[in-house]
């Protein structure tokens, strides 16, 4: 006690203020080896907004009696393998409540204790500043065989009912057979502190043959952290790691989820070595290749997606043509359309002639999974479709029960010819529904005139909310046609005294403006500038008012259509009033050098 009470006047001798840490146990004083010992530290306050630097910061544990650390010199501090933290992702220190309080496992900072009585205290730092806490003190008593299969089971039953961080901490803080067993039964459930705890063991030889054997049982879960935790574990143990071939052996023997993992662990290996030219192809692609096909089927659908989307941009190559084809035969009313529409980007980067004629044939069906977004996929010449065609899938998606009415308009508005033109303005002239986004830009393609009769239909009154389908010719529109007319009453729009209108057309005049919308983008800027110049603080709490400065800054320095030069960029800089413009904008000329 008299030594950390000594380090505790040495350190706070030269502070000018009383500094305020304390450490306190969270349960008895009495503990087995092994067993988790948690604590809270409280933390000396700050000033609100502190930089990072002048925060107070764990800097390890003192212990009395030390074992290997615990003195100010080597502090005790977190029992991890300096080897490993680029594997296992050491995720960020526990959150520190309003009051300046952390919760924090003993086990982690401190060496494997053998029984006896121990004190211990918090040892914190800000920049050449130290500070220790209030020592506690804790006794180890030896754990039996009979308790340490008790808590094993008593941490997994609580693992399996509820993401228990408690519960996975008290594996890796038993270090022995019976929880590295249980860990990896447990994966992928808090994968990274189960992983942790198996890379810190102290005994890696043991733990590095039974993640080798483990590799081929059916219900083991390997994913890509689990073998390169394994394979800095062998080498600490000076053991070979085991070949990625091993897994793909026995990818047809993988139950479930875990099949679905082995694929995605897999997949990531070849993109490595894609990534990395001159390394030879693993030979064990074909089998991964022939069980994706084969399996592809039986993984849980909303998995289905993103591990098609690895699967081909991995191996983007005309014999994954048939599987991608056979996703989109597959779908059926009622399924998931996510995987639906992987497969038609992925078919249309392999092979977009192919993947067009799968959208004209969808279009024509009463039920599709196709969406609005594919029909980019399919440029609006030469015509695919006969004007009556188009009339009656949206004559049908009209109908009680029908299908995805937006995505008939939409086909209409981008396919119809001139010679609909009456027809398409009856539709969009009838009582029924007087906001029809999607054919208005039919107009804007076919009748110009027309469609600029629409917009001045109303004034356009900066003060004045607009009418209530101008918001949808301002974000639906464009997506399909752009043109003279549209542009010039969406970047009239760009002075309302509405933010989020003008937020809106400023995004929408980025993907589907022409450069001649540049002009009005760089006005609304100016005129943002001169309005807020001189009040950064108060428009550093205004967040609408950041936002739209961000958006028409983003448009200008990142417009689909037009070039933005570095002189652009640099003055762009020199007219930010927030700091996320300013980032924003330092990161676009990062990027060009």
């Amino acid at each position: 006690m008299r030594y950390l009470v000594a380090i505790f006047c040495v350190v706070t001798a030269g502070a000018q203020q009383r500094v305020v840490l304390s450490l306190r146990l969270v349960g008895s004083q009495k503990y087995h080896q092994g067993e988790l010992i948690s604590a809270e530290v409280k933390f000396p306050s700050v000033a609100p907004g502190a930089p990072p630097q002048e925060r107070w910061q764990m800097a390890g544990l003192l212990l009395d009696p030390s074992a290997g650390c615990g003195w100010m010199a080597s502090p005790c501090v977190v029992q991890f393998p300096r080897a490993v933290r680029a594997v296992v992702s050491v995720g960020p220190p526990p959150a520190i409540d309003k009051s300046g309080t952390r919760l924090i496992s003993l086990n982690r900072y401190l060496p494997a204790l053998q029984p006896g009585h121990y004190q211990t205290a918090v040892l914190a730092r800000k920049l050449s500043e130290y500070a220790v806490s209030n020592s506690i003190e804790f006794e180890v008593t030896a754990a039996s065989p009979e308790w340490i299969s008790q808590t094993i089971a008593a941490s997994v039953a609580k693992l399996k009912t509820a993401d228990t961080v408690a519960a996975a901490e008290q594996l890796r803080a038993l270090d022995c057979p019976g929880a590295w067993q249980a860990s990896l039964d447990l994966l992928p459930e808090i994968q990274g502190t189960l992983l942790e705890g198996l890379a810190a063991t102290r005994q890696p030889a043991q733990v590095c043959e039974l993640m080798q054997s483990a590799i081929a049982a059916p219900s083991q879960a390997v994913s890509i952290y689990y073998l390169s935790t394994m394979s800095q574990v062998c080498a600490r143990a000076h053991l070979p790691p085991a070949s990625n071939a091993s897994l793909a052996a026995n990818l047809a023997s993988k139950e479930g989820e875990k099949k679905t993992i082995a694929f995605e662990t897999l997949l990531e290996l070849v993109q490595q070595v894609h990534n990395n030219p001159g390394q030879p192809q693993p030979d064990w692609i074909p089998v991964l290749k022939s069980e994706f096909l084969r399996s592809y089927a039986t993984i849980e659908p909303s998995r289905q997606r993103q591990l098609l989307s690895f699967y081909a941009r991995t191996f983007r190559s005309p014999e994954i043509v048939p599987l991608l084809e056979s996703v989109l035969d597959g779908w059926k009313p009622g399924n998931y359309y996510e995987a639906e529409w992987v497969a038609i980007d992925s078919l249309y980067q392999i092979d977009p002639a192919r993947a067009q004629a799968r959208i004209v044939s969808e279009l024509k069906k009463d039920r599709t999974w196709l969406d609005s977004s594919q029909l980019d996929m399919l440029p609006a010449s030469p015509a695919r479709f006969t004007d009556d065609e188009l009339f009656e899938v949206l004559a049908a998606a009209q109908r009680d029960g029908g299908w995805n009415v937006g995505l008939r308009m939409t086909a209409l508005a981008k396919y119809a010819t001139s010679a609909a033109l009456a027809r398409v303005k009856a539709i969009y002239e009838s009582p029924e529904n007087p906001c029809q986004p999607e054919l208005m830009a039919y107009f804007v393609r076919v009748d110009p005139a027309y469609a600029d009769r629409v917009f001045h239909s109303h004034p356009w009154d900066m003060q004045m909310a607009p009418p209530q389908c101008t918001m949808g010719y301002f974000q639906v529109t464009p997506r399909i046609a752009m043109g003279p007319v549209l542009e010039k009453y969406m970047t009239a729009y760009l002075m309302h005294r509405n933010v989020f209108i003008k937020r809106t057309v400023a995004h929408s005049l980025a993907q589907s403006g022409s450069p001649a919308a540049l002009e009005a983008l760089w006005d609304a800027f100016h005129y943002f500038h001169n309005y807020w110049k001189g009040k950064e603080a108060e428009l550093a709490q205004n967040n609408e008012g950041v936002e739209l400065e961000v958006a028409l800054r983003n448009a200008i320095a990142r417009g689909r259509n037009w070039p933005t030069t570095v002189s652009d960029l640099r003055m762009i800089e020199s007219m930010c009033v927030s700091q996320c413009c300013l980032d924003e904008t330092r990161e676009d000329l990062r990027a060009r050098h």
